[in-house]
């Protein structure tokens, strides 16, 4: 009988012991997650003004770059830069010479725009004398992803993930990292444009990293949003609008390119996203029928406007630039 209690009572002992390291580990896990969580808010974050951040002394961006085509004035190359959670997708356009330092662009198409379709008008811009980088924003071209619903994107804002459109912030954070560390491109001329969804998402990122220039928005505007009474909801569509953003961009320039005839953002949307920007900033109406929604041939007369009043595009010569 001793024998058998002598068994359970090292039984029981056994048990409490496996009981004891399973809690420790449960424990020690519970806290790498913790950790983890802490480590990833740390890295963005958004204040109780809805104002979306992320840290300035970001490490030097990884990226690989292929030579995609190349004529006597400019070179195209394949860019893929790291970001968080994944690569983007660009092309990098440069000319082959040029006296000084060029001016740098990142160029943001509209939602579900692909590269390839703006490489025709990167091209044209840098034969003005600029290095542009026009990408694929997240979801499109071969730069992963899916881009979420409001609501979905605002449930992984509760949960504490970085919203899709976040991310997309800080890829234009990286993009301009990769133009600042260029040894052909002038970093106090780096500019943000974009289209559409990328004119909003342009000012947000101008707005977070004060070396970027000035911005570019075409067709686009910001939310006009009120807050709801909402705490959660009304902080996280505040981060995500724009206008929200625009005052912020300020003593930088910005310009602003719409047509009257816009079928999808109104000009009055436009109009009242300038209102809200400080100076010094510009805005260019395009009256021609034939533009609608987007980039159109006839904003170039005012895309180069644009530009020389951004980076002053006019100004550049010729002379030798390294394309390696």
């Amino acid at each position: 009988m001793r024998i058998i209690k002598r068994y359970l009572y090292t039984a029981i002992f056994v048990i409490l012991v496996f009981l004891m390291i399973a809690f420790f580990y449960y424990k020690q896990n519970l806290k790498q997650k913790d950790n983890k969580q802490i480590n990833e808010q740390s890295e963005w974050f958004v204040d109780k003004n809805g104002y979306l951040s992320y840290p300035s002394n970001r490490d030097p961006v990884k990226f690989n770059r292929q030579d995609f085509d190349k004529n006597e004035s400019l070179l195209v190359s394949r860019i893929i830069y790291q970001s968080r959670n994944g690569n983007i997708y660009g092309f990098l356009v440069t000319p082959t010479s040029a006296t000084d330092l060029v001016p740098g662009i990142i160029f943001l198409p509209g939602a579900g725009v692909s590269k390839e379709s703006k490489l025709e008008l990167a091209i044209q811009i840098a034969e003005l004398g600029a290095a542009i980088l026009v990408i694929d924003q997240r979801g499109t071209g071969e730069t992963d992803g899916e881009f979420p619903t409001l609501d979905e994107d605002f449930k992984s804002f509760l949960s504490k993930r970085e919203p899709y459109q976040h991310l997309m912030v800080y890829d234009v954070l990286r993009a301009f990292d990769l133009l600042d560390d260029s040894p052909f491109v002038d970093s106090n001329r780096i500019i943000v444009a974009g289209e559409s969804l990328g004119g909003r998402i342009a000012v947000m990122a101008a707005a977070i990293e004060k070396n970027i220039n000035g911005v570019l928005v075409i067709s686009s505007a910001g939310f006009d949003f009120k807050d709801k009474g909402d705490a959660d909801k009304d902080r996280f569509i505040n981060s995500i609008d724009s206008d929200h953003y625009i005052g912020l961009i300020t003593p930088r320039k910005i310009v602003m390119i719409h047509s009257i005839n816009d079928t999808i953002i109104p000009i009055s949307s436009a109009a009242n996203s300038f209102s809200k920007a400080e100076e010094p900033k510009r805005f260019i109406l395009i009256n021609d029928t034939s533009c609608k929604h987007g980039y159109c041939d006839a904003m170039w007369g005012g895309l180069v406007e644009a530009l020389d009043y951004l980076i002053d595009i006019r100004s550049q010569t010729i002379t030798s630039v390294p394309v390696e």
